[in-house]
């Protein structure tokens, strides 16, 4: 099943990651055009009210529905993005403890109904910087 998976790993206990990653997202995530759904509108980005949003001064877009949200464990969400020409894909992201921290694994499926070319884009760019944006963020 086409599916993407992103890893990383941070040098804190996964109910610091799952709260770094959850409650300090606007801190961390990397602003651009290819990172928002209206670049030229949004001001943050947060969880809240079991959906993340990316927030407008006038209002908000709901990149996720909130599915799962067990601190320290895990957090999935259904996703939702302008770029991306599907609905009802799954974002999960897993906290698992390591030798001196967390691994963080992003999976996103649903992807399958793609067409090949465009899941390979996708493949091939989707979540690295959001990943690495998060574990630079950590360690700072």
């Amino acid at each position: 099943m086409p599916r993407i998976v992103r890893t990383v790993e941070v040098a804190v206990d996964p109910a610091t990651a799952f709260a770094v990653f959850t409650d300090e997202i606007d801190a961390w995530y990397e602003r651009g055009p290819h990172s928002w759904n209206d670049p030229d509108r949004a001001v943050a980005i947060r969880f809240e009210g079991g959906r993340l949003l990316e927030v407008y001064e006038d209002g908000a877009y709901e990149m996720g529905r909130v599915v799962a949200w067990e601190p320290g464990r895990r957090l999935a969400f259904v996703y939702q993005n302008v770029h991306l020409p599907l609905e009802g894909t799954e974002v999960e992201v897993r906290f698992e403890a390591v030798a001196g921290g967390t691994r963080i694994t992003l999976e996103h499926r649903g992807l399958e109904r793609l067409p090949a070319e465009e899941f390979a884009l996708w493949e091939e760019r989707a979540w690295i910087r959001f990943m690495a944006a998060f574990a630079a963020y950590v360690t700072s």
